[in-house]
């Protein structure tokens, strides 16, 4: 910190006054490029340890620093945990790293091998495809759909031009090509333009 140097804070085994009190000291320091790494300091971590929600903790409680994750979990074959942690916003992800998980130490067996972090790569690129946009719009791939699910008002008799609709002369039906059924106390007791046959999806050129 005092060298100017950015810091990843690992603070497995820590309360959460602690974690501040760290930040605190690297701020006072004159560090100012800092991650906070949530991290379990149990090897491996059983998956009901991995307790990421604190991730979303960490994220509310300094919402001015990089949280990320220090994962200690061994390795599966789907890289959920690691999936998870980016998923609950981590912007940095820590794992050992190994070329052979039978190698001796306290670190190769729950480290993660070349497949398992290309693994987790996809899982990230997976993860940013399917949340897409937070904008909530008809996206064109709805556009079609959208106007074959919605109904429109459509005639439950054949009329003459010149009549009157009345209620009992309208029904909602699909597709949602013609007038809208929000539309219905402007269209009651309008005149019809032409003749029209029974079950016509009614649009404005028409009342």
């Amino acid at each position: 910190g005092a060298k100017g140097k950015p810091v990843y804070l690992s603070v497995g085994a820590s309360y959460l006054s602690e974690v501040d009190e760290a930040v605190r000291t690297l701020k006072d320091s004159g560090c100012e490029d800092i991650v906070i790494l949530h991290c379990v300091l149990s090897y491996p971590t059983e998956p009901e340890n991995a307790n990421l929600r604190v991730i979303t903790t960490l994220k509310k409680d300094f919402p001015n620093i990089r949280i990320g994750y220090s994962d200690h979990v061994a390795p599966d074959g789907t890289m959920m945990t690691l999936a998870t942690a980016y998923l609950s916003g981590a912007e940095v992800i820590e794992k050992h790293f190994t070329l052979d998980k039978t190698l001796p130490g306290n670190d190769h067996y729950h480290a993660g091998s070349p497949e398992d972090f290309k693994r987790a790569i996809n899982n990230f690129k997976w993860i940013d495809r399917v949340l897409g946009s937070p904008e909530k719009t008809v996206l064109d791939c709805e556009i079609v759909p959208r106007r074959e699910a919605r109904r429109s008002l459509v005639l439950t008799r054949a009329m003459k031009a010149g009549q009157v609709v009345t209620e009992n002369d309208l029904i909602c039906k699909r597709p949602g090509t013609g007038i809208s059924p929000t539309e219905k106390d402007i269209v009651i007791g309008r005149s019809v333009k032409m003749d029209l046959e029974e079950d016509t999806v009614l649009t404005w050129d028409m009342v």
